[in-house]
């Protein structure tokens, strides 16, 4: 799989993290009634369930922060949270 690819490159090359933006896929619903950070909140608490987000926490990657107009996409309202899974190896 991608992720696994990409992080036994990470590996490799010894590099110290692996940054990534993730779309909210089904923010569109809840825009009218909660934040963008809100929604992020909702879903690493099981409150909201967000298939990307699950995804990329499911893969060891920490939620940073919420990235406004990241690309244009209805889904997300253009909205991305900026993730990030640190190298257990780096030295």
């Amino acid at each position: 799989m991608l992720y696994n690819f990409r992080k036994n490159l990470a590996i490799r090359m010894n590099l110290k993290r692996i940054v990534l933006g993730g779309r909210l896929f089904n923010y569109y619903k809840y825009a009218n009634r909660i934040s963008a950070i809100e929604y992020s909140r909702k879903v690493i608490e099981g409150e909201i369930e967000d298939p990307v987000l699950l995804f990329q926490l499911k893969n060891r990657f920490k939620f940073i922060k919420v990235l406004p107009n990241y690309l244009y996409d209805r889904r997300s309202m253009n909205y991305s949270n900026f993730l990030e899974w640190l190298n257990p190896y780096h030295n």
